[in-house]
Protein backbone atom coordinates (compact mmCIF):
# COMPACT_ATOMS: atom_id res chain seq x y z
CA UNK A 1 0.00 0.00 0.00
CA UNK A 2 1.09 3.59 -0.81
CA UNK A 3 2.05 5.85 2.09
CA UNK A 4 0.29 8.63 2.95
CA UNK A 5 0.85 12.30 2.01
CA UNK A 6 -0.31 15.76 3.18
CA UNK A 7 -1.36 16.11 -0.61
CA UNK A 8 -3.24 12.63 -0.60
CA UNK A 9 -5.13 13.28 2.42
CA UNK A 10 -6.40 16.77 1.26
CA UNK A 11 -7.50 15.40 -2.02
CA UNK A 12 -9.16 12.57 -0.48
CA UNK A 13 -11.04 15.10 2.35
CA UNK A 14 -11.47 17.85 -0.32
CA UNK A 15 -13.20 15.24 -2.61
CA UNK A 16 -15.96 14.86 0.20
CA UNK A 17 -15.86 17.53 2.08
CA UNK A 18 -19.34 18.11 2.02
CA UNK A 19 -20.46 14.81 2.91
CA UNK A 20 -17.62 14.59 6.03
CA UNK A 21 -18.98 17.76 7.33
CA UNK A 22 -23.17 17.05 7.57
CA UNK A 23 -22.96 14.92 10.13
CA UNK A 24 -21.48 17.90 12.20
CA UNK A 25 -23.73 20.56 11.26
CA UNK A 26 -26.77 19.23 12.08
CA UNK A 27 -28.99 21.12 14.50
CA UNK A 28 -26.66 24.30 14.24
CA UNK A 29 -28.57 27.45 13.08
CA UNK A 30 -28.57 28.13 9.11
CA UNK A 31 -26.41 31.14 9.44
CA UNK A 32 -23.62 29.13 11.55
CA UNK A 33 -20.36 29.03 9.64
CA UNK A 34 -16.98 27.44 11.68
CA UNK A 35 -14.00 28.47 10.69
CA UNK A 36 -12.08 26.82 7.95
CA UNK A 37 -9.67 25.21 10.51
CA UNK A 38 -12.62 24.06 12.30
CA UNK A 39 -14.11 22.74 8.92
CA UNK A 40 -10.72 21.11 8.41
CA UNK A 41 -10.54 19.31 11.93
CA UNK A 42 -13.95 17.50 11.75
CA UNK A 43 -13.57 16.68 7.90
CA UNK A 44 -10.83 15.30 8.84
CA UNK A 45 -11.84 12.97 11.45
CA UNK A 46 -14.49 11.92 10.16
CA UNK A 47 -12.32 10.59 6.98
CA UNK A 48 -9.71 8.84 9.37
CA UNK A 49 -11.87 7.40 10.86
CA UNK A 50 -13.99 5.54 7.72
CA UNK A 51 -10.16 5.09 6.33
CA UNK A 52 -8.74 3.53 9.45
CA UNK A 53 -11.86 1.23 8.82
CA UNK A 54 -11.01 0.44 5.19
CA UNK A 55 -7.63 -0.28 6.13
CA UNK A 56 -8.59 -3.07 8.48
CA UNK A 57 -7.17 -1.39 11.46
CA UNK A 58 -8.53 -3.14 15.10
CA UNK A 59 -10.95 -1.40 17.05
CA UNK A 60 -8.48 -0.76 19.35
CA UNK A 61 -6.04 0.35 16.81
CA UNK A 62 -8.38 2.44 15.22
CA UNK A 63 -9.30 4.13 18.17
CA UNK A 64 -5.65 4.70 19.61
CA UNK A 65 -5.00 6.23 16.54
CA UNK A 66 -8.11 8.70 16.57
CA UNK A 67 -7.33 9.92 19.56
CA UNK A 68 -3.89 10.37 18.44
CA UNK A 69 -5.32 12.36 16.06
CA UNK A 70 -6.99 14.52 18.49
CA UNK A 71 -4.76 15.30 21.18
CA UNK A 72 -2.08 16.27 18.18
CA UNK A 73 -4.51 18.54 16.09
CA UNK A 74 -4.66 20.77 19.16
CA UNK A 75 -0.66 22.15 18.47
CA UNK A 76 0.32 21.53 15.05
CA UNK A 77 -0.67 23.70 12.02
CA UNK A 78 -0.53 21.36 9.21
CA UNK A 79 -3.93 18.82 9.64
CA UNK A 80 -3.56 16.70 6.70
CA UNK A 81 0.22 16.04 7.20
CA UNK A 82 -0.59 15.07 10.81
CA UNK A 83 -3.52 12.38 9.34
CA UNK A 84 -1.15 11.20 7.03
CA UNK A 85 1.28 10.70 9.54
CA UNK A 86 -1.42 9.08 11.65
CA UNK A 87 -2.59 6.42 8.99
CA UNK A 88 1.38 5.61 8.23
CA UNK A 89 1.73 4.49 11.99
CA UNK A 90 -0.53 2.01 10.98
CA UNK A 91 0.52 0.65 8.22
CA UNK A 92 4.53 0.69 9.68
CA UNK A 93 2.34 -1.63 12.81
CA UNK A 94 3.81 1.29 15.18
CA UNK A 95 0.61 2.13 16.51
CA UNK A 96 1.19 2.62 20.34
CA UNK A 97 0.09 -0.18 22.55
CA UNK A 98 -1.53 0.23 26.04
CA UNK A 99 -1.44 3.89 26.67
CA UNK A 100 -3.43 4.92 29.40
CA UNK A 101 -5.46 7.70 28.25
CA UNK A 102 -4.83 11.22 31.04
CA UNK A 103 -7.60 11.38 33.15
CA UNK A 104 -8.35 15.63 34.34
CA UNK A 105 -8.36 15.84 38.00
CA UNK A 106 -11.68 16.81 39.55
Amino acid sequence: MNRYTSESVKLAVEADRERLFAPHAVGRPATWRPDPRTRDLVCIGYWLREELRRMGASEDDRRTQEWYYNRWSRSVEDLFALAAETLNTVLDERVERGRVPHHRWG
